[in-house]
């Protein structure tokens, strides 16, 4: 998949995530820590990184095909970052040009605690593309084994500004530890700035700590060269109502990605 990150430099392939086999099926671990929390949550963006993770990686298996996620949506509970999370996937349509797959993400009791979904496009490699990073369900387990957790909270080490709290404005400079292997900036961390232009409109409406609990993602093109910055408008009068945030590559004003989230009071 293109979005998986490289494990020695990158910010979100140390978010605390692994993997194990059952049988043929592969199961995706997250381990949450303080740093990838927020107001002791798990951070929406951090389960959509699991969600497109566990989505893509079994079905991703054509050296000559970019599978690149087209859209995305995560539904959770604020949940406490304690203990272990699963991630299973079932597929729900695989085409010659698309595929579609569907994750539950629960407790190791097996409580259901999120549920995502996730759309790829597949697109042939051209000759001049960079080599495409293969990886199946048995590299995903060592991928993951030996990637250092965060130092700091997630916003710090994405190093994301915010301009303007109370319009949900934040920017955030495309660093390489930011970016995926087709150079662009990786899907989690897409989500993450949508995650928290959310944050401040809401939180700045409501004088409450937020928690991002729903983000629906429409990845549009690719950016450029960046910083990305955020518009955002509330559907409503409460900070609970439904937020529409656009990101845009200021290097061109072109818009990236569309997102639709809604936040709840903690």
């Amino acid at each position: 998949m293109t979005d998986l990150p490289a494990p020695d430099i990158s910010v979100p392939a140390r978010l605390g995530l692994g993997a194990r086999l059952e049988g043929d099926e592969l199961v995706l671990e997250l381990r949450p820590t303080a740093e990838s929390t927020v107001h002791g949550a798990v951070r929406c963006s951090v389960i959509s990184f699991v969600v497109d993770a566990a989505a893509g990686i079994p079905f991703d298996d054509d050296p000559d095909v970019w599978m690149l996620t087209t859209d995305m949506s995560v539904r959770m509970q604020p949940v406490a970052a304690s203990g272990r999370l699963d991630a299973r996937t079932t597929l729900m349509r695989r085409g010659g040009r698309s595929v579609t797959s569907i994750v539950d993400v629960t407790t190791e009791s097996g409580s259901l605690v999120a549920m995502g979904a996730a759309g790829f496009a597949k697109v042939r490699r051209r000759p001049d593309d960079p080599v495409k990073p293969l990886v199946t369900p048995a590299d995903a387990v060592n991928l993951f084994r030996h990637s250092p957790p965060l130092t700091r909270p997630l916003r710090e080490e994405a190093d994301i500004e915010v301009i303007d709290a109370a319009a949900g404005v934040v920017q955030v400079v495309v660093t390489p530890q930011l970016q995926n292997p087709a150079g662009t900036l990786q899907g989690a961390m897409v989500a993450l700035v949508a995650e928290v232009a959310t944050e401040e409109l809401t939180g700045a409406r409501s004088d409450r700590p937020m928690v991002v609990t729903d983000i629906d993602l429409r990845y549009l093109a690719r950016v450029s060269a960046g910083p990305v910055r955020t518009r955002a408008r509330l559907l409503g009068d409460g900070p609970d109502a439904p937020v529409e945030v656009v990101l845009f590559d200021t290097s061109d004003d072109r818009i990236t990605t569309l997102a639709y989230t809604r936040a709840v009071a903690v």
